[in-house]
């Protein structure tokens, strides 16, 4: 996961000397957990994180070079030289451009997290936002850093509670930096991957066994299975079930009771490149459409979560997880 983090370390309304201490114990996590770290090579806060990371590799005798990525203006001094340092082909990293082109450190980030600052904070978490990255504002030491905590949180709520409760992580003042900024990169992983399973299946009471073998091998992955029938929603049920499978990390369907709608959730799901895994009951004939698609076949429950549990080893290992 490519990972930019950007602020300052001059711009910090509260607890200055915890500041320096958290980001340099995230530039350690970032890169300890084989992450990359990006930064635009400008910021005190730049200099900061980059030496800790650096540092980081320096006692465990690796080299920086791949994990720590840098992007400087031509026009600048690079504020410091580890890891690898690019020109950044763009004159400027304003937003008042006819065409606008995203700087890029945040073009490649997969997710970004401020800390701090203030006006050129703001800017790259503009950038961020015009680029579509998650964003993760960092409040506990003030500054723009609070501001962006505080605009991502509405939105959130404004859309998905359990995501915005999960946020509400960064707003923690546990007084182990170290450990606030290990759940910083944590969080920062499951923005990238959402939490919520969407699970496909009969609603008869027969398959209630089924739905909580995918319930308990999820929470051992770190996932949340849901179902749309336990929705407390009153909304209608199709728009219901396409935002579920949207929003989902990947779907899981049995398929011992076919029916049209299972099959269309299947389709809907694979329509938006969502990794399925299917299930069904041993004896079970599946259509040739989805022959291909990776399946379990049970016949009690233990096999089940079992060949559950596999499945998603598979799925994680190719994420990097």
């Amino acid at each position: 996961m490519r990972i930019f983090v950007g602020g300052s370390l001059r711009d910090v309304p509260r607890a200055s000397d915890q500041c320096l201490e958290f980001v340099t114990a995230l530039g350690e996590e970032i890169v300890d957990q084989g992450h990359i770290l990006l930064n635009g090579c400008r910021s005190s806060l730049d200099a900061e994180i980059a030496k800790a990371a650096g540092a980081h590799f320096e006692k465990r005798g690796g080299s920086s070079n791949e994990q720590i990525i840098s992007y400087c203006q031509r026009s600048d001094e690079p504020i410091h030289h580890i890891g690898t340092i690019r020109a950044s082909a763009l004159t400027d990293w304003r937003m008042d451009h006819p065409e606008l082109r995203v700087p890029e450190q945040i073009e490649l980030a997969d997710v970004t997290i401020f800390v701090a600052g203030s006006e050129g904070t703001f800017w790259a978490k503009n950038w961020a936002f015009y680029a579509r990255k998650p964003i993760l504002g960092v409040p506990r030491f003030g500054g723009a850093g609070e501001t962006i905590y505080e605009q991502e949180l509405k939105r959130l709520r404004s859309k998905t509670q359990c995501v915005a409760d999960d946020y509400e992580t960064l707003n923690q003042l546990s007084a182990d930096i170290g450990r606030y900024a290990k759940e910083v990169v944590s969080l920062a992983e499951r923005l990238i991957i959402p939490r919520g399973v969407f699970t496909v299946m009969s609603f008869e009471q027969e398959f209630g066994e089924v739905f909580e073998s995918f319930k308990q091998v999820c929470k051992e992955f770190g996932f949340e299975a849901e179902r749309t029938d336990h929705s407390t929603s009153m909304g209608r049920i199709v728009p219901q079930i396409e935002s579920g499978i949207r929003q989902s990390a990947f779907v899981i369907a049995d398929i011992t009771s076919p029916t049209p709608n299972i099959f269309y959730e299947v389709g809907y799901a694979r329509a938006l490149g969502k990794d399925v895994i299917l299930t069904a009951q041993k004896g079970t004939v599946l259509p040739f459409d989805v022959a291909d698609i990776p399946t379990v076949f049970w016949e009690v429950q233990e096999e089940l979560m079992t060949g559950l549990r596999r499945c998603l080893e598979r799925m994680m290992a190719r994420y990097g997880r």
